[in-house]
């Protein structure tokens, strides 16, 4: 087993090296992200006997990754941005995260004694990662001291939600098609050109390389470095002088305010190194886990994630179709809030919607955000419901 600390740091950075490499080798782990695999290592590593399931490197991990990762992505984005995604999408958006707030509320106070004492916080984190993804999964339910095997069992239903959803809303374009288009009189929407076609193709690769490959400088590394560790000593310090407001709000808040900057802008590179902070935290976050636990708390997470997926596609499904909303934007946009803006894209691209591909990966970035305080909103309400 590996427990040198050093040892432990270099061995996780490999992990994701690896995880990195079979992502843009094979198409199967490229639908279900490095992340995803980085959580899955982690889980076989620690139980084999390869890693430890805690340590010095663990702590730091949960310490550190997901405050950097959430002052990172967030300072890559523009209030100004989402005039930018039209009011259709944003009114389809905001359906879907009242949706996840909704269904998250109703799973908490309604399946409480079946999935036990952490409901409220899952209900939470949950609410959470469905208005915007995975990231703020981890926020919220790391914020909430979430217990580490069922957070590493959320985590993984969590992450493995984005495919089937999205194959899912495949079918549903499709079933629900002349229900819209009589409503929404907007055959249009469904219609492309190969000039859109041939100009989102190049946007697709571009968007996805930003998560992934940056050029930066020594300048734009050493304040992207130093900007998140600022940021986490304030949230400290105001959290200590109003506690009732956790850390990651405080965060969030200052992100949202740096985002504004000019100068904070022109920085490179924010959101690789985000992204890259998010695998150590899910390698840390699986190894945490211990299988018997996990897959003893799988059942109950599983069928709650699902009963507030169900909610939120019923919410936001419905909206869409009272206020006249085309079928393509309310999917797009449900996308974005249950798997991120990197699935929005995917779906985006896989049914030819490239007009919406980049409005909606917008206001999935800016769901990283709006998440973090739907969440702990959620998991506040079910907490005073249930207690």
């Amino acid at each position: 087993m590996i427990r040198e600390p050093v040892l432990v740091l270099a061995f996780m950075l490999a992990v994701v090296a690896f995880a990195r490499w079979l992502e843009e080798r094979y198409d199967a782990i490229r639908k279900i992200s490095s992340a995803v695999v980085c959580t899955l290592l982690g889980i076989t590593l620690a139980n084999v006997g390869v890693i430890e399931h805690t340590g010095p490197v663990h702590e730091g991990v949960f310490t550190f990754a997901i405050p950097y990762a959430i002052v990172l992505v967030i300072m890559g984005t523009q209030l100004r941005e989402l005039a930018a995604a039209g009011r259709p999408l944003l009114v389809a958006y905001v359906a879907a995260c009242v949706g996840s707030l909704i269904g998250g509320f109703a799973a908490g106070v309604t399946m409480s004694e079946w999935v036990g004492p952490e409901t409220w916080k899952l209900a939470g984190a949950f609410s959470a990662a469905f208005a915007g993804g995975g990231m703020n999964f981890a926020a919220v339910g790391q914020g909430l001291d979430t217990d580490p095997s069922t957070f590493a069992a959320a985590a993984l239903a969590d992450n493995l939600s984005t495919v089937p959803y999205l194959l899912l809303q495949v079918w549903l374009a499709g079933a629900l098609a002349s229900m819209f288009l009589r409503r929404t009189r907007l055959a249009g929407a469904w219609a492309r050109t190969a000039a859109d076609a041939e100009g989102d193709a190049v946007d697709e690769e571009a968007m996805r390389r930003r998560w992934t490959d940056s050029d930066m400088s020594i300048t734009d590394l050493a304040i992207l470095g130093a900007l998140p560790l600022l940021a986490l000593w304030l949230a400290r310090i105001l959290s200590g002088m109003w506690p009732l407001i956790p850390e990651v709000l405080w965060l969030t808040t200052m992100a949202l305010i740096a985002a504004q900057l000019p100068w904070v802008r022109k920085l490179r590179g924010a959101e690789v190194l985000s992204y890259f902070a998010l695998h150590i935290f899910f390698i840390v976050l699986g190894a945490a886990s211990e299988l018997g636990r996990v897959v003893e708390a799988g059942a109950p997470i599983f069928t709650f994630m699902i009963a507030i997926i169900a909610v939120h596609m019923l919410v936001a499904y419905g909206i869409g179709w009272l206020l006249r909303v085309d079928l393509p934007t309310v999917s797009i946009a449900s996308q974005a809030a249950i798997g991120g803006p990197g699935s929005a894209l995917a779906i985006g691209m896989a049914m030819k919607w490239h007009r919406l591909v980049a409005p909606a990966v917008i206001v999935g970035i800016f769901g990283y955000a709006l998440g973090n305080y739907l969440g702990f909103s959620c998991a506040w309400l079910v907490q005073a419901l249930v207690g």
